[in-house]
This record gives C-alpha cells, structure tokens and sequence, in this order.
C-alpha cells in the first residue's frame, strides 16, 4: 500500500465522491481507504456502493468526536481528510450544539489525534454552508483572501 488515509464523512455526498475517486482506475493506487462516517441525515452507505466491495475499503461506522475511537484510527493513517460535519441552515438554528459539537470539537479531536501519532496530511474540506457562496460574477476564489477581517489585523494604540 503507498497511503492509508482517513476519510472522515466519507459517506456524504462530497466525501463519497472523493472515496470513489480514490478507488477508481483514475485514483492513486495501492490506497487503503478507511471511511469513518456517523451515517446522520447527510450519509448513506448507498453514497459507497460503486465501491462497497473494494479490497482497499474498510467502512467504521462512528462519531469524530469519539475521541479513543479517532485516536485508533489516526494511529492506522498517515493522512486524514476531514468531510465530517453538521450542514444545512436551518439544522444549525434548530440545534446550535449539535454543530458546534461536530464541527469545532470533532474537529479538534481529529488533529489532537493527527499530532500525537505522526499523521503527514491533515485535509479539512468543508462547503459554501460554512463559508458562503460567491455573489454572481464574484471574485475567483484565489482573490478571496484568507485569514481575519483586515480591522482585527490593525494594530489598535492604547488610549491614554
């Protein structure tokens, strides 16, 4: 095997696209794909089934807030690519602490795992539902700039 990788989410609509990719004729080869996937209202094991009978797939159905279940995994992988999250609006005005749990701390305990057992590729995907969708005729992506709003950047004088 050249890679084993973590795909957390794996069987949601992009995870899943991105797991078949991976086991696909056009995917790197000699890959061990471990898909971890809490199987919500967002992934279905139908979302895997091109390649449920891959010899590099092994699916573990399981919460990334899990956090010995995270750390078993991690120890097992030199990457991680992290799809696992809470989605949809009106989901996150109805139960704020379901995505706060899953998408923060689930978060933070995959790269406390990541760093105590050596993993070489940390990849966290998300959607435009946490970052928001270019307005039409919106800037490329590239000319978005990353990082904190340019007023946090300021240096601010103490007042005297």
């Amino acid at each position: 095997m050249n890679a084993a990788i973590l795909v957390t989410g794996g069987a949601g609509f992009i995870g899943s696209a991105y797991v078949r990719h991976l086991l696909s004729p056009r995917g790197p080869g000699g890959t061990a794909v471990t898909v971890l996937d809490k199987l919500t209202y967002a992934g279905s094991l139908a979302h895997l089934h091109a390649v449920r009978d891959h010899p590099d797939l092994t699916f573990v159905q399981g919460d990334v807030c899990d956090a010995s279940l995270v750390d078993a995994l991690a120890r097992r992988h030199d990457q991680i690519v992290h799809f696992a999250a809470e989605s949809h609006v009106d989901r996150s005005i109805a139960d704020g602490g379901a995505f706060t749990r899953t998408n923060v701390l689930g978060t933070q305990v995959l790269l406390d795992a990541a760093l105590r057992h050596g993993v070489r590729t940390f990849v966290h995907v998300s959607t435009d539902e946490v970052y928001g969708s270019l307005p039409p005729g919106g800037p490329p992506r590239r000319a978005i700039p990353c990082g904190p709003p340019r007023r946090t950047r300021r240096r601010r004088r103490p007042r005297t």
